[in-house]
């Protein structure tokens, strides 16, 4: 299978079967303008070199004739490239090479960016998609050239490389926060992979931002509206649980029994966000990342988003008004369930007023509330819901179908519940699921 445009003479440039087929002269001229708008879009594999780079790499830049263009970090590491030290491809949004693929596919992908893979087996995750290990097999290999396998690896090696270059964590707390299951898998991998150990990776690594905890930079393709995305979170704020500034935003969140705290803010001058993070569970580090780049809409490509809807007249002075505007989302399906139901024909100040009561009964000490869980929702009595009878038995009813399986919950399920409608559906798919097409 051809997965990149090769630009070697006499080869017809190739094309991933279902997948937004790659320009090449749109590459080679956004590669040599190092245009950011297209940072995740594709990555340069130099022959000359083995090395694969994002389009904003600032080292020279190649002939034409030595380059050729994949449409993912994963493919050009099959394909036998080292990922580039300097661009470091690691940092670069996600590509959304995977949308041309069928919607099985685009699932998996999902999961197994959230560490589906990490410790579960393959067949854990077919049997949640609904479908055979053997069928899940095929169609990887059919949409993308590669096994769940090979991505789930090459996820895993640049998560690691990140973590070697931006925090100051121990090599042995690297490993298991990248998803392997011991350190000398993790060491073999790396020099495999790298052609450098840990060590060498670790020496390398730029100065860490000041703060404690684990601090990491999460990239996006700029423009991004932060005024934007902080005022829709500042507005559902729940008191106790999440604090929001012109500059921040923070919370609480509970992950397999632990509480953990993050911080997201803007990094002048730079096109990322800094996450800080208290995290004790390091297995969860790799899913809450791929959290809070849902929550903030990092992945988002704003030249499309623009292309599209500035081509309506009502809209173009909206979007020149907010260049970069995003999507929000809460990252869980279970949260926004939970906040939808609540907040269905009341205002937004009024649910928040009755998800900070709830998160209230629900925890143990008022200084380290988190959002609660669906057993101790379920746990309560009528007095701690001042809502309908009919929205507090809907709400109830979510709670104790899924009381510790939380991370179930889906919007088909959802649909289920009596109470649950149409609006309801639609709003958990726009920030549980981060559906840009979904319409409350």
């Amino acid at each position: 299978m051809n997965m990149a445009l090769d630009n070697r003479p006499g080869t017809l440039p190739g094309k991933l079967p279902d997948n937004p087929a790659l320009d090449p002269e749109l590459c080679r001229r956004a590669r040599l303008s190092r245009d950011p708008r297209f940072d995740g879009e594709f990555f340069i594999a130099v022959r000359t070199t083995g090395i694969y780079c994002r389009p904003v790499c600032p080292a020279r830049s190649p002939a034409e004739h030595n380059v050729s263009y994949f449409a993912s970090a994963a493919q050009s590491a099959a394909a036998g490239f080292r990922p580039c030290l300097r661009c470091r491809p690691e940092s670069a949004p996600n590509s959304p090479a995977w949308l041309g693929t069928s919607t099985t596919v685009r699932r998996a992908l999902q999961m197994i960016n959230q560490g589906a893979l990490n410790q579960g087996k393959l067949e854990q995750l077919a049997s949640r998609l609904g479908v055979g290990e053997r069928y899940l097999r095929k169609l990887f290999q059919r949409e993308l050239g590669l096994s769940p396998q090979a991505i789930a690896l090459n996820q895993r090696l640049l998560f690691a490389k990140k973590l070697l270059a931006e925090t100051t964590l121990p090599l042995t707390d690297v490993a298991f926060a990248a998803g392997f299951g011991s350190v000398r898998r993790f060491n073999s991998a790396v020099r495999e992979r790298f052609k450098l150990t840990p060590g060498d990776l670790r020496k390398r690594q730029r100065k860490s931002a000041s703060g404690s905890g684990i601090v990491m930079q999460l990239q996006y393709r700029p423009p991004y509206d932060w005024d934007g995305v902080i005022d829709l979170f500042r507005r559902h704020a729940i008191t106790g649980v999440e604090t929001v500034t012109d500059s921040s935003y923070q919370r609480r969140l509970v992950l397999d029994g632990n509480l953990a705290e993050m911080r997201v803010s803007p990094i002048k001058g730079r096109n990322a966000l800094q996450l800080e993070l208290h995290l004790p569970n390091l297995e969860q580090l790799m899913p809450l990342v791929a959290r809070v780049r849902r929550m903030f809409d990092l992945d988002a490509n704003p030249a499309m988003i623009a292309d599209v809807l500035g081509a309506d007249p009502l809209l173009q002075p909206l979007l020149e008004a907010c260049p970069g505007v995003r999507s929000p989302s809460y990252g869980c399906v279970f949260e926004s369930s939970i906040r939808a139901i609540v907040g269905q024909q009341v205002s937004i100040v009024a649910a928040r007023n009755i998800l900070g009561r709830l998160a209230a009964a629900c925890g143990t000490d008022p200084q380290q509330l988190s959002f609660p869980s669906a057993s101790a929702i379920a746990a309560l009595d009528d007095s701690h819901f001042p809502m309908p009878g009919r929205r507090r038995e809907t709400l109830r009813s979510v709670c104790q179908a899924y009381s510790e399986r939380e991370q179930e919950l889906d919007t088909t399920a959802l649909a289920q519940f009596k109470g649950i409608g149409p609006w309801s559906v639609n709003m958990v798919a726009m920030r549980g699921c981060a559906d840009p097409d979904a319409f409350p």
